[in-house]
């Protein structure tokens, strides 16, 4: 009854693109992007495991409104992606010795660049690592 609004309100409080959620799940966004809109419903292990990543028990995800009942997850400006990483210019990773093309998405906002700068760091360390 609700799972469709929960879904996106618990994606968005969590400041996930649905391309990363669907990452989490082993899925698509085009699939994240259905339950969303009520096209599609989840098998038992998606349900699962969305219930999981968002820290909710399945009954609450199918049949409580939780737009009205969980607060607002980080305050203004933060995001899980700067939450404890170091002030700029201190561990930097080093470059990489082979370019790689990689796609981002951007949504114009600070805790999105974050989280870009975030998976870029991690790419680029993995790597360096195998030079």
């Amino acid at each position: 009854m609700y799972f469709a609004k929960n879904l996106r309100f618990l994606r968005r409080r969590a400041e996930l693109s649905q391309s990363e959620l669907g990452d989490q799940l082993a899925t698509d966004y085009n699939t994240i992007s259905r339950y969303e809109n009520g096209k599609s419903t989840p098998k038992l292990d998606a349900l699962t495991k969305l219930a999981q990543v968002f820290q909710v028990s399945i009954e609450a995800l199918r049949s409580q409104d939780l737009t009205q009942q969980l607060a607002p997850a980080a305050p203004e400006g933060m995001s899980k992606a700067s939450e404890g990483s170091a002030p700029r210019g201190e561990g930097l990773p080093r470059p990489a010795k082979h370019p790689l093309m990689v796609s981002v998405e951007l949504d114009g906002t600070g805790a999105g660049l974050a989280r870009v700068v975030a998976r870029l760091t991690a790419i680029n360390e993995v790597v360096a690592d195998t030079d």
